[in-house]
C-alpha cells in the first residue's frame, strides 16, 4: 500500500504544485503586515499562569461515558503552584452530544482558571485555544428552543447559576437541575442544553472580567481576516517570515460579529479583542494571540518579551506543561470503566472480535 501511494506522490508533484498556484498561495504580500522583532526575555517579575482542559469518552451502547480534567498552572520562585479538576459522567446518545461536551470542557476549564485567579496573584494567565471563537459561536440547537421555554429557564435558573459561581466550585452546575427540568419540560434534553449553553457563557463573562490578565494562544488557525485570501493567515505569514516577529494588531469588536446575548448583552457586546500573529524564537512555529482588549504595539511587544521569557522552542512551556498534566487517554477511560462497573462491550469492541 504505502509502495503506490510514494508512486502516486510522484505522479502528482507537478499537478499539486499547479493547484498550490491556483488557490493564490504564492502571490498574497504580507510584508505590509508582519513585522520583524527581535524578542527580547523580559527582566520584569511577571506572576504567569497557564491552564488547560482535557475531555475523552467511550461510547457504550446504552449511553456515553466521559471523564473531564482541567488544570492551572503558576510558575513562582518556589515552584509550581497548581489547581486542579476532573469530574466523570455518562451522558443519554443523542444527536447534540458532542457539542454538549464541549461545552462541558469549556465550563470545566473556565471555571477551573477562576479558580486559580481567584486563589492566587496572576499577572497573565494563558489559555490555550481560541475564547472569542467561543464567545460568538452559536448556541447548539437555539432556534429549537421555544421562547417561552428559554424565558422560565433564564427567570428561575439563570439566578442560581450565577449564585453558584461565586462559591468558585469547579462542575458542570447546570446537572444540579436535572432532575427539576426533567419534569417540568417536556422537550427536557433541549431544555437542558440551553441551560448548558447559558452555564458557558455565564463563564466566559466572568473570565472577561479580568480582561488584561488573560491571553489566548492557538497553534493553530484557519482564519483569513487579515487577507480576505483562500489561504489561512497564519501559513501566509509563516510563508512570508521564518524569523522572530508579530503580525500588526487587529481589532475586533463583538457587536460586529455577534447578535444579541441572552445575558450579559451590554458587557460583551462592548469587548474589543486584539488579535495577532507572533513567532518567538526564529524558525520555530508562528501562535495566534487573542486579547480581550484594545492592545496597542507597545503592549504586544511587553507582552511577547513577557512570554519568551517562560518558552522554550518558540512556545508557552507552562502551557504544554498543563496540556501534557491534563490529557485524558484512552487506557484511562478503559480503567475508569472498570472502576465504575461498567463491563459491558463498546460497539467498536464488538466490531473487533
Amino acid at each position: 500500500m504505502l509502495d503506490s501511494l510514494y508512486e502516486k506522490a510522484l505522479k502528482k508533484r507537478e499537478q499539486v504544485n499547479q493547484k498550490l498556484g491556483e488557490i493564490g498561495y504564492f502571490e498574497v504580500d504580507a510584508s505590509q503586515h508582519w513585522v520583524e522583532y527581535p524578542i527580547k526575555e523580559s527582566s520584569r517579575k511577571s506572576n504567569i499562569a497557564a491552564g488547560d482542559g482535557s475531555i475523552n469518552k467511550r461510547k457504550f451502547l446504552p449511553f456515553i461515558f466521559y471523564a473531564i480534567g482541567a488544570e492551572g498552572i503558576l510558575n513562582t520562585h518556589n515552584g509550581f503552584k497548581r489547581v486542579e479538576s476532573s469530574e466523570i459522567d455518562i451522558i443519554a446518545h443523542h444527536k447534540y452530544v458532542e457539542d454538549r461536551l464541549r461545552s462541558y470542557m469549556g465550563i470545566f476549564e473556565i471555571k477551573n482558571s477562576l479558580k486559580m485567579l481567584s486563589q492566587h496573584e496572576v499577572d497573565f494567565f494563558l489559555f490555550d485555544g481560541s475564547i472569542l471563537g467561543n464567545l460568538i459561536r452559536p448556541f447548539p440547537i437555539e432556534k429549537e428552543v421555544k421562547e417561552q421555554v428559554k424565558e422560565i429557564i433564564r427567570e428561575k435558573y439563570l439566578p442560581l447559576l450565577e449564585e453558584e459561581l461565586k462559591s468558585s466550585k469547579v462542575g458542570i452546575t447546570s446537572n444540579i437541575f436535572y432532575e427539576e427540568i426533567i419534569h417540568e419540560f417536556k422537550d427536557h434534553t433541549e431544555a437542558m442544553i440551553y441551560l448548558e449553553n447559558l452555564e458557558n457563557l455565564l463563564v466566559i463573562s466572568e473570565l472577561m472580567k479580568q480582561n488584561k490578565k488573560i491571553v489566548a494562544i492557538s497553534k493553530t488557525s484557519t482564519s483569513t481576516e487579515c487577507f480576505n485570501s483562500k489561504i489561512p493567515d497564519m501559513a501566509i505569514f509563516d510563508m512570508y517570515s521564518k524569523k522572530q516577529g508579530y503580525s500588526k494588531p487587529r481589532h475586533s469588536n463583538v457587536s460586529e460579529v455577534k447578535r444579541d446575548f441572552p445575558l450579559h448583552n451590554n458587557f460583551l457586546k462592548s469587548l474589543t479583542f486584539t488579535i495577532f500573529y507572533a513567532r518567538l524564537e526564529d524558525y520555530k512555529n508562528i501562535l495566534k494571540f487573542e486579547l480581550p482588549y484594545y492592545a496597542t504595539e507597545k503592549d504586544i511587544k511587553n507582552l511577547l518579551e513577557d512570554i519568551k521569557k517562560i518558552s522554550a522552542e518558540g512556545y508557552p512551556l507552562l502551557l504544554k506543561k498543563a496540556h501534557n498534566d491534563v490529557v485524558i487517554r484512552k487506557i484511562d477511560l478503559e480503567n475508569l470503566s472498570k472502576i465504575l462497573g461498567f463491563q459491558e462491550k463498546s460497539g467498536r469492541e464488538m466490531l473487533n472480535e
